[in-house]
């Protein structure tokens, strides 16, 4: 069989040309990369794609031929080929071509849907060519398609955050989205974690573009035109939010990994609806119906048995903010065994807080924080207390605890709780005691805070005078600063608007 003989020939010739190409091209590791500011690698890349390039011939016979062999090494390297040659060769028009046949090898078509998604498809060739694989009876070949998508969706993204620049972009999502949405509700895990970066990879583009397209301003622009510029997002957004509903699949895999990958996910849309809301104001979240069907399968994650589930969900649930009743939920994470978990949860809780809280209706938020104020990890105390800053006088009713966190243990958390009490407009008569006996500490950061926090006090923080003036000949100038802004608050004599 001479034509055989003739493939496998080919096959030998291109594996091998591959092979020296990889050793002699010039390369660093990764961990060389990231150190040398001298390293051009664009040069790098130019010289990878000249000896590249004559390969390119053999590729496209292979994959016009017959040989299932001569067509799994061509494909696989095409899927390490620069983005610059495989534009340059055309090779998304050859694979293509080549994944339109049916082919009965499941790793031949995998090969080939991940190269084409590398290749910079034609928007129309996205949705036609890996469409017809995504519910493929085989596994590889549809975890292959999810990842195509993904990376042809990323790949199309432009340098710069311009709307008006995105029109590839917006073209491949519009064919992609749905896809991935299948992918998402897969019966397979490994097909719903390709999918799940795939819609991170779509959200995150949109999220850049609601955030960095300014736009140009003119004096006569009028409201709506804010709008108007990101209207040409409006159909991927629409599709997203037919993917929502399909992540409480999911949020409740099996796998740990594939549950973490969903609260990503989920996450980067909040994000996204974050964004969106920025410029159209209230009222205008995209997903506010998807987000209710999450509402039970994300509570009950907040007791999963993975400690880096329940992380990787309270940061969702703080990016979902009033979205899902988030508060609630988060209440529920400050009492996790798991520090990291505790952390995150008073992190979020100060985040989601209220422009103007009530003290009524953030009542639950404060005291849960407050007991996370008394934590026995250092890091979640300075969290919480800093959260109860965000709450202003609201969180008066932790007064108390913020005294004894200000008084003992480690400095952060008592540097952040002196602070605390003057966001939560603590009273006098227990605050300037304190801050005077702070004054008298050895680490300077407790003393600056002190000295900072007795200014709005007045005259009632003349307790504090002598501790004041021994700071005035501190060598620190900033505690200097501080405790001569203190002094003159105190000493100043009352005008009459004060009065």
């Amino acid at each position: 069989m001479p034509h055989a003989s003739m493939s496998v020939a080919r096959v030998v010739r291109i594996g091998a040309t591959c092979a020296m190409i990889l050793l002699a091209a010039p390369g660093v590791s990764r961990a060389q990369l990231s150190k040398s500011d001298l390293l051009d690698t664009r040069a790098a890349d130019q010289e990878m794609q000249r000896r590249l390039a004559p390969l390119i011939p053999s590729i496209r016979a292979a994959l016009q031929g017959d040989s299932v062999d001569a067509q799994r090494a061509a494909l696989a390297i095409t899927a390490d080929f620069p983005p610059a040659l495989a534009i340059e060769a055309n090779l998304s028009t050859g694979l293509a071509t080549f994944l339109s046949k049916d082919h009965k090898d499941p790793e031949v078509i995998a090969l080939g849907l991940r190269s084409f998604g590398k290749s910079d498809p034609d928007p129309a060739d996205v949705g036609r060519i890996i469409g017809r694989h995504v519910k493929s009876a085989n596994v590889n070949v549809r975890r292959a398609a999810a990842e195509s998508l993904a990376i042809a969706a990323q790949n199309a993204v432009p340098a710069g955050p311009s709307v008006a620049n995105a029109t590839k972009f917006i073209d491949v999502a519009k064919q992609a989205v749905p896809l991935l949405r299948e992918g998402v509700g897969d019966a397979d895990e490994s097909v719903q974690r390709a999918a799940l970066e795939g819609v991170r990879a779509v959200s995150g583009a949109l999220t850049f573009f609601y955030t960095f397209d300014i736009g140009l301003p003119t004096d006569d622009a009028k409201p709506k035109d804010k709008d108007d510029r990101f209207a040409p997002l409006a159909p991927v957004v629409k599709e997203l939010a037919g993917v929502v509903p399909k992540m409480s699949v999911p949020l409740a895999g099996k796998e740990p990994v594939t549950r973490i990958s969903a609260a990503r996910a989920a996450e980067s849309l909040a994000l996204l609806r974050r964004a969106i809301i920025a410029v159209r104001g209230p009222g205008t979240d995209p997903f506010a119906d998807g987000w209710l069907t999450l509402r039970e399968v994300a509570t009950a994650r907040l007791k999963d048995e993975s400690p880096a589930v329940r992380l990787a969900v309270t940061e969702a649930l703080e990016s979902l903010g009033d979205a899902l009743e988030a508060r609630d939920y988060l209440r529920q994470a400050t009492t996790d065994q798991n520090v990291y978990v505790r952390w995150a949860a008073a992190r979020a809780l100060g985040r989601t807080a209220p422009a103007r809280p009530d003290p009524k209706a953030v009542e639950a938020d404060v005291a849960a924080l407050a007991r996370l104020a008394a934590d026995r990890d250092s890091d979640v105390r300075t969290a919480a207390i800093n959260a109860l800053a965000r709450f202003g006088p609201a969180a008066r009713a932790a007064v108390p605890v913020l005294i004894s966190a200000a008084t003992h243990g480690d400095v952060e958390p008592r540097v952040a709780a002196i602070k605390a009490l003057s966001a939560v407009e603590s009273p006098s008569d227990t605050t300037v005691p304190l801050l005077a006996a702070a004054l008298a500490e050895q680490d300077l950061r407790l003393r600056r805070a002190a000295a900072a926090g007795l200014t709005r006090f007045g005259p009632d923080a003349r307790p504090a005078l002598p501790e004041l003036r021994k700071a005035i000949n501190n060598p620190d100038q900033d505690l200097r600063l501080a405790a001569a802004e203190a002094i003159l608050a105190i000493e100043r004599k009352p005008r009459l608007k004060d009065l």
